[in-house]
């Protein structure tokens, strides 16, 4: 089972509800029904279609009969049938079939009929709109949950809301009248408190721990005197220089890429996937100290792996500063050869020979990859500020000289690539026209695959990340521009409800609420987990089992991202009144919501449904993976080939735990557990970004600390 209730409320519980509720109606609702009575069989909500799934459960629960016996007016809130579709396609729970279609459930079902029903129900008789006033209590016929009434007083004062424990709904009709009955038609499902709960608990600061031993496995360099790095991984990649004639010196460290890119090194994805690390740790401290280890010392040292690559990947261009007289700078953005490491499956330590190193200057316009870069150091220099306050303030300091230099030139650092045969991690599974690879056509580069196309939103993100770190004003000033930059140009075109190295926009808008509580900013991001929870943009589906994906990238890390961003909004608005023109969207009792649906996301991920797509971890875990240190033998004197390790159909001889497989893309749950001939079990490290995020806030969550 997906979810489970906490049912105290047996179906004779209830009925016993319903005399205790009728025995202790509030004074001054002593009129038992409406002039020209008309009973509820007869009434709107029985015979118009839109109204049809609930009649259906309160017949089935007996229901229309008590309600009516009652002799005393109360007040029904009826979910409309598109409610009810809304409620199941953003939940899928179990409990949602037996609200859905209660004549095929058990009778043990029948109790979940019997709670969501009576939580519609109020005892105050509420027979005009003007009966209803702001923050009004609202008592239930489920015992101890109330209901709360919202009213628009600011835009619209004829406009009424209920809110429940998780939930928000619109008033959308005047009052019904069924003899003792006042009905009012709502747009959503109210969500009582204690549907909002899992069958089962899991140890969330352990998967933290094992997400960060995944990083791990991903890391080349020298890892001696490392702690919890794999027994089949070792140094790899020691002897990597940046360009001799620049005399850059030492480039190795950093993470391998995976997926087609293998062993490749690829700037803008580690920097993007740093900036995710620091956030969750950065809000979700108490998620790395509930878990009894000291998984916070290990999210630091990962951190610290990447920045210090990053920093590696960053010198001065003394020609391009003295022709621009501000400091420019190189930044290499690839290392590896792509077009030579499709040709190879081998262990990472057993490849030779000198890898080539693709780089930019910021002279020519970087500032994607620049404010990419600024983003994750400014963000990593918090989380060592107080420990390491030389750290921090080297981490400032080319995060800033960086930021400048990307705001000084803008554009993209793929400027002036015009290719029509461009391949995409995300799209692999789709039919592509014959032509020329990327990598082959720009000599080993992945220009054609990393293409980036914004600027604007990567320059937002590293703003704010200043402002965070350093506090200076001018900062905050320039992500009010740039974010008004990237939404009146053409390349918020691009926002296709995702987040990635390429999309940061929403992640940047929720920085900036956090920092401005500004409405602006507040609306986009409400916006954009609104259409997640309920798939109201044409981008977003759910599966069959309720797994929320995004079609332009259905990777099952995209749904983590979302997720993460939903525990770090519930977290900034949990216990807080929302103002009333974002009401559409948010409320308080939406950060309950935002929390339950990330939970039941990173569920469906572990297993709950039905199988894992978390390596070494839950039902049936893929073991197939696409990675070729894991996939080859264990006995390092056995040779590793693609014959051995890509082609054979037996698992991987070493178990890449805590490793987010890509999952079943467009096919909604159908999943196929093999490397070759999929993408299916791709793994990267900016798969695990989000999902580290997330596994941090519910660890947070399960150790009784609020987001």
């Amino acid at each position: 089972m997906f979810f489970v209730l906490v049912l105290c409320w047996l179906t004779a519980g209830m009925r016993t509800s319903i005399v205790y509720a009728a025995r202790n109606m509030p004074k001054g609702q002593d009129r038992t029904s409406f002039p020209g009575c008309t009973p509820l069989s007869d009434s709107e909500i029985a015979t118009n279609p839109e109204y049809s799934t609930l009649y259906q459960n309160l017949q089935y629960t007996g229901w229309n009969a008590s309600l009516s016996d009652l002799g005393a007016v109360v007040t029904l809130f009826a979910p409309t049938d598109q409610a009810f579709s809304r409620f199941k396609t953003a939940y899928n729970m179990t409990f949602t079939q037996a609200i859905m279609q209660p004549a095929t459930e058990a009778q043990s079902d029948a109790s979940v009929l019997e709670i969501f029903t009576s939580y519609h129900v109020t005892t105050e008789a509420l027979p005009e709109t003007n009966d209803f006033h702001d923050d009004q209590v609202l008592p239930t016929f489920l015992q101890d949950n109330n209901l709360t009434v919202k009213v628009d007083n600011r835009q619209n004062p004829d406009k009424i809301s209920i809110a429940s424990y998780g939930s928000k709904a619109k008033i959308v009709t005047p009052p019904i009248y069924a003899c003792n009955l006042v009905i009012y038609g709502i747009d959503s499902v109210l969500i009582p408190e204690e549907a909002l709960t899992f069958n089962e608990e899991y140890d969330y600061g352990a998967l933290l721990d094992s997400s960060h031993d995944f990083y791990r496995s991903q890391w080349i360099g020298a890892l001696e005197g490392h702690d919890d790095i794999p027994s089949w991984r070792g140094d790899a990649f020691t002897y990597e220089i940046g360009p001799a004639r620049l005399k850059w010196g030492d480039i190795s460290g950093g993470l391998m890429e995976g997926g087609e890119a293998g062993t490749v090194k690829i700037t803008p994805t580690i920097a993007w996937a740093t900036s995710m690390l620091a956030w969750g740790m950065l809000n979700f401290g108490d998620g790395y100290n509930n878990s009894g280890a000291d998984l916070w010392a290990k999210g630091k040292e990962t951190l610290r792996w990447n920045t210090d690559y990053l920093l590696k990947t960053v010198k001065d261009d003394p020609v391009s500063s003295a022709l621009s007289t501000k400091p420019e700078f190189y930044i290499v953005y690839q290392v590896g050869n792509q077009t030579q490491e499709k040709r190879l499956w081998t262990r990472p330590e057993e490849e030779t020979g000198t890898r080539p190193t693709y780089f930019v200057t910021t002279y020519n316009g970087t500032s994607d990859l620049a404010g990419q870069i600024s983003a994750a150091l400014s963000a990593t220099a918090m989380v060592f500020r107080e420990s390491d306050p030389s750290y921090y303030n080297q981490l400032t300091k080319v995060s800033a000289l960086l930021y400048d230099a990307g705001k000084r030139r803008r554009g993209v650092y793929t400027r002036g690539l015009h290719y029509s045969c461009v391949t995409n991690q995300a799209h692999a599974q789709a039919e592509l026209p014959d032509c020329v690879p990327g990598d082959e056509l720009f000599q080993g580069s992945m220009l054609a695959t990393y293409n980036s196309t914004s600027w604007a939103d990567d320059l937002t993100w590293a703003a704010a990340w200043l402002h965070t770190a350093t506090g200076n004003p001018a900062y905050l000033t320039d992500a009010y521009r740039w974010y008004n930059a990237h939404y009146t140009s053409t390349e918020s075109v691009g926002d296709r409800q995702y987040i990635s190295w390429n999309q940061v926009i929403y992640p940047a808008t929720l920085l900036l609420a956090n920092i401005t509580d500004d409405n602006t900013f507040h609306y986009t991001i409400q916006h954009y987990l609104h259409n997640w929870l309920t798939a109201s943009d044409d981008a977003i589906e759910y599966s069959g089992l309720g797994r929320a994906f995004n079609r332009n990238d259905p990777a099952l890390a995209q749904g983590m991202n979302t997720a993460f961003l939903a525990l770090l909004y519930a977290q900034l608005i949990d216990g807080s009144k929302a103002p009333s023109e974002l009401s559409r969207y948010s409320n308080n009792s939406m950060a309950t919501q935002y929390k339950f649906w990330a939970q039941s996301q990173a569920r469906y991920v572990l297993g709950d449904v039905s199988r894992s797509f978390y390596v070494g971890f839950g039902s049936d875990a893929p073991t197939h993976i696409q990675d070729r240190a894991s996939s080859c033998p264990k006995d390092a004197q056995i040779e590793c080939n693609f014959q051995n390790a890509f082609y054979t159909p037996n698992p991987n001889p070493n178990t890449l735990a805590g490793a987010l497989v890509y999952g079943p893309g467009l096919k909604g749950d159908h999943f196929v557990d093999q490397r070759s001939g999929s993408n299916e079990t791709w793994v990267s490290h900016v798969y695990n970004a989000g999902l580290t995020g997330v596994f941090a806030g519910l660890s947070q969550m399960q150790g009784h600390s609020s987001l």
